[in-house]
């Protein structure tokens, strides 16, 4: 795994510092690079969250998504996820950089019963030349057959390059 340490609070603020000072001294270059470091520790410090977990129609790319209309599901439909995860490792691959997250899901009745469960549902996986902070998944399924109620959606991010984890949990209805 790539990364240091976790970082103090005052590392992330002092790097940050640094950055500002440079830029406004006419050092971009070198306020880039500072900031960098900033957002590097911020990472490493970062638990894995969750900028955006929402049900969504459709995906053209980051940030690019039309949300699902607050309506019920039918049986049959696709459940169809967007997140954007924040905090996760890095792996080194030759001289690309990779992340990798483990995604779980369980479907219970807002009283707690288990009504159906999948550890490894699915991979989520970005590589590139170097740390990608801004990335986005799409994950899908057909919903199963549900009596017509209330549900609600479990979702389990699990990094596959460091001990950080995450949940999530997303009501839904399916009509008659």
């Amino acid at each position: 795994m790539l990364g240091a340490a976790p970082a103090l609070a005052g590392d992330i603020a002092d790097k940050a510092a640094l950055a500002e000072t440079l830029v406004g001294r006419g050092y971009p270059e070198a306020a880039l690079s500072a900031f960098d470091k900033s957002l590097e520790a911020f990472w490493a410090a970062s638990p894995l969250q969750l900028r955006t977990a929402a049900f969504v129609d459709s995906v053209a790319g980051y940030g690019d998504y039309t949300p699902r209309a607050d309506a019920p599901f039918r049986n049959g439909d696709t459940l169809r996820l967007y997140f954007e995860p924040v905090g996760y490792g890095f792996a080194a691959e030759g001289d690309a950089v990779s992340a990798e997250i483990a995604v779980d899901v369980e479907i219970h009745t807002p009283g707690g019963l288990i009504l159906g469960k999948a550890e490894d549902f699915a991979r989520l996986r970005w590589t590139g030349k170097r740390k990608m902070h801004e990335v986005h998944a799409t994950v899908e399924t057909r919903l199963p057959f549900l009596k017509p109620g209330a549900y609600l959606l479990l979702v389990t991010l699990r990094d596959a390059n460091g001990p950080k984890t995450t949940d999530v949990t997303l009501p839904f209805s399916v009509a008659e």
